[in-house]
């Protein structure tokens, strides 16, 4: 337990000497990189979708026009991870309704 303590001070002593990384980085700076990372990905998947709406069953509209407008809206304000995730299934069924009526 002795040598525990001198050592345990002495990283306790080394951590509030350095300060953290996260310090070094700018939030705003950071949200807006991993927006522009999710928009990258929605941006070509929702110009597909909107290209072969016209073409969707009403079912398929409704569907790719609600998962559009969510992952949109997870890009610029909500979770960018759900909104590329989001970008990677409106490319499908745009690619699964391009498909069957070509």
């Amino acid at each position: 337990m002795t040598r525990t303590l001198p050592t345990a001070a002495l990283l306790a002593l080394a951590l509030i000497a350095a300060p953290p990384l996260a310090r070094a980085c700018d939030p705003e700076a950071m949200n807006q990189e991993i927006t522009e990372i999710c928009r990258a990905a929605f941006d070509p998947a929702a110009e597909i979708a909107r290209a072969v709406l016209a073409r969707a069953t009403p079912e398929e509209a409704r569907a790719l026009t609600a998962a559009l407008t969510a992952a949109g809206d997870a890009c610029d304000v909500g979770d960018p991870a759900a909104g590329a995730r989001q970008a990677v299934e409106i490319a499908r069924l745009a690619g699964r309704i391009e498909a069957r009526t070509l």
